[in-house]
């Protein structure tokens, strides 16, 4: 329970402060990509790149938790294999 209130609590202020940054920034701007042109607002803006880093944050996690099992699945296969002989 504890460790729920730690987690959720820190994402739903987040999520509170993200509303009022996208509540108080409606301004549009125009975003000159190489293929076109895009308007967009500040919050949108700024909400896609949050997205982006979240999207970054989890490939680069979830690459090193596939690196660790694997170390520790060739690691206990080692200690199974020095205990039985």
């Amino acid at each position: 329970m504890i460790r729920f209130v730690f987690v959720s609590l820190p994402l739903l202020i987040l999520f509170l402060i993200a509303v009022f940054f996208g509540a108080l920034n409606k301004q549009v701007v125009i975003i000159d990509l190489f293929v076109a042109d895009a308007s967009l607002p500040v919050a949108a803006i700024a909400a896609g790149f949050l997205l982006i880093g979240f999207i970054i944050g989890l490939l680069s996690m979830a690459g090193r938790q596939v690196l660790l099992r694997s170390e520790n699945r060739k690691l206990r296969k080692q200690v199974i294999n020095t205990s039985q002989n």
